[in-house]
């Protein structure tokens, strides 16, 4: 081959090179964003920026926390889907918007089956019902029970309509043969545990970080944790399991998403890395202390999850007929 045509071949050969190179670039190549679709404060919250933190520090990139509540978690979910889809925007996300949302609106403008791509569980964090402490009942069947003598007079407080804090209740009500008990939706977890403190309504279904703090000051009571395992946090309540109701297991959870066409092998190293931070000590007992049951796992394991998770939820959400939709 004469100097000419190696010169020409090498020319015409070179843009084919760029493509490649673009696809093996080092990820992250810059500062990653996490969209929680809750305010800042809590458990979810909280939960995220650990992650973010060991990330940054991990890999040497800022990784920015970024809270978009609103609308069940739909306000964050389109602020996300409307990122580049190259990982450096991840959705940190609890369960509501994947596995409830579908369910609760008729008209939801994202499918996360379609539209998510499944990195990271990070954690389960179980719900636990706990009532007023002027209610006479000490154990899951004599608080159904008392429901049932009570009917529609017995208030349960629940943090919003289609969270995991309403759904329970209809979960309590057919695993439980509790009564038709009138159900009572707050903007929020912190304004239904108040109406419950103050005793307007006299029982509800909780996150175990937010309401610990009043089970163990007496100034709730608490009944029983809604999981297989009695809880860290809590550990003289027995579950609900425990009492005589089978197989009652409500709880929210963390996990991390990236866009569905992410390369795969990003949505991959995000969930290697986020794994390994999960294993060490110092964020397990973090996670452990606010009541959560550390996961991790492979991406396949997760979307497995969710799928399982998005059909009991759903199964709820028709029983109740729960809807935002009017």
């Amino acid at each position: 081959m004469t100097l000419l045509r190696r010169h020409l071949a090498a020319l015409f050969a070179a843009p084919a090179l760029i493509p490649a190179a673009r696809a093996q670039e080092a990820f992250p190549s810059r500062p990653l964003r996490f969209i929680v679709p809750v305010s800042a404060g809590g458990s979810a919250d909280a939960q995220a920026r650990r992650v973010a933190q060991r990330l940054q520090e991990r890999w040497g990139q800022p990784v920015v926390v970024e809270n978009r509540p609103g609308a069940n978690g739909i306000v964050a979910v389109q602020a996300f889907l409307q990122a580049p889809p190259d990982g450096h925007t991840v959705f940190a996300t609890p369960s509501g918007p994947i596995a409830i949302n579908p369910s609760l609106y008729r008209n939801l403008p994202y499918d996360p089956f379609r539209d998510f791509s499944f990195a990271s569980l990070i954690s389960v964090i179980p719900l636990v019902l706990a009532v007023h402490p002027s209610v006479p009942a000490n154990t899951a069947p004599e608080l159904a029970a008392l429901t049932r003598s009570r009917g529609a007079a017995f208030a349960f407080a629940n943090a919003g309509v289609g969270t995991p804090s309403h759904l329970s209740i209809a979960m309590f009500r057919a695993m439980a043969n509790a009564g038709e008990v009138t159900s009572v939706p707050f903007g929020g977890s912190a304004p239904a545990l108040t109406s419950l403190v103050a005793g307007q309504t006299l029982a509800m279904f909780d996150a175990a970080v937010s309401i610990a703090p009043f089970i163990r000051d007496g100034r709730l009571k608490g009944i029983g944790v809604a999981h297989s395992e009695r809880l860290a946090l809590l550990p003289d309540l027995p579950t609900l399991i425990e009492q005589g109701v089978p197989n009652f297991l409500s709880a929210t959870w963390m996990s991390l998403c990236t866009h569905a066409a992410t390369p795969r092998e990003r949505t991959a190293r995000l969930a290697a890395e986020v794994d390994a931070v999960l294993r060490e000590p110092a964020t397990r007992e973090l996670l452990t202390s606010q009541g959560a049951f550390v996961r991790g796992g492979t991406p396949e394991e997760f979307a497995a999850f969710a799928r399982a998770e998005a059909e009991k939820w759903g199964r709820l959400v028709r029983e109740t007929g729960a809807s935002v939709d009017g």
